[in-house]
């Protein structure tokens, strides 16, 4: 069962990295729970859509690493 934080996620979210520019974006485009039972998303560099990332959903979350955007695409 997904709790509560991980449901926050969905498809076209969009994320920075903590201490990046807002110009510098990473759209969610997969969802997909790994085989140790954790929620991952797999983002995709807005401007450069081949440069793909898996981030745990706990970590996506988490201000230290990134913050959600809201950017137009």
């Amino acid at each position: 069962m997904l709790r509560s934080r991980e449901r926050q996620v969905g498809l076209g979210d969009k994320f920075v990295k903590a201490g990046d520019s807002i110009e510098r974006w990473w759209e969610v485009v997969h969802l997909m729970t790994a085989v140790d039972g954790i929620l991952h998303a797999r983002l995709a560099f807005h401007g450069k859509e081949s440069e793909l990332r898996t981030i745990a959903v706990p970590a996506l979350l988490d201000d230290k690493y990134w913050r959600a955007a809201t950017v137009q695409s």
